[in-house]
């Protein structure tokens, strides 16, 4: 079981190599070690989220606003458990939680479609391949933290790997009206926090307003539509 997952599911993996790396590099400047490095990656299974934690680190963000950021992004992994467990009916409680307590994305978006599409896949399987992923993850940051111990890469550098894989997520997203104001809304709330000098509350009052934005556009534009209609 472990070799069939595996061959489904290594181009994640050496995705999460090329990326893990970095992320590794970064958490290693903060001033952990690499087992701290290993220990974090094996348990908080929201790559967004380290880097997230180590950028505002060195800025010098307070804690309070790094909590509420990650958690900000982190919460869409209540969505993915909600939606995948009706498809784990047959699974005992037990399972049901081993495989919500350790998705990511990734495993969530080849397990879902794996349990939808009806074929040889259920609860351990789910498991397995969040295992495999997580296992992977957490070797190539602590791999990465060690390199980086012995190499001077630039924070700027291994920071921007971040950057670039949210932009060729939004690039990826399809080009609707929700997703344009969101996306200006967010940037606009980060500008105009910055030059009121509330740093602190960029970040996570930007996610907020970016949401909220997005879907009072679309409630309104939605019921002025259904009013056309009629």
């Amino acid at each position: 079981m472990v070799l069939k997952i595996v061959r489904i599911v290594w181009p994640v993996m050496l995705t999460y190599v090329a990326i893990g790396a970095p992320c590794g590099m970064i958490m290693g400047q903060t001033g952990m070690e690499p087992w701290m490095v290993f220990a974090l990656s094996s348990t908080f299974v929201t790559g967004s989220g380290q880097f997230m934690i180590c950028n505002l680190w060195l800025a010098g963000v307070p804690a309070v606003s790094i909590v509420a950021s990650v958690a900000a992004i982190s919460s869409r992994f209540a969505l993915y458990s909600a939606s995948i467990a009706p498809h784990l009916t047959g699974a005992s409680k037990r399972q049901t939680l081993a495989v919500a307590a350790t998705l990511t994305e990734e495993a969530y978006g080849i397990s879902l479609a794996k349990l939808v599409e009806g074929e040889d896949w259920g609860p351990r399987e789910s498991f397995v391949l969040n295992v495999i992923l997580i296992a992977t993850w957490g070797v190539s940051c602590t791999t990465g933290a060690i390199v980086g111990a012995v190499v001077d890469v630039p924070t700027a550098i291994a920071a921007f790997v971040c950057t670039s894989l949210f932009i060729c997520l939004l690039f990826s997203q399809r080009l609707s009206r929700g997703n344009v104001v969101a996306a200006v809304s967010g940037a606009v709330s980060v500008a105009v926090c910055k030059f009121l000098g509330l740093t602190n509350i960029a970040v996570p009052a930007s996610v907020v307003a970016g949401i909220a934005i997005a879907l009072a556009c679309d409630a309104v534009f939605d019921g002025r539509g259904a009013r056309d209609a009629r």
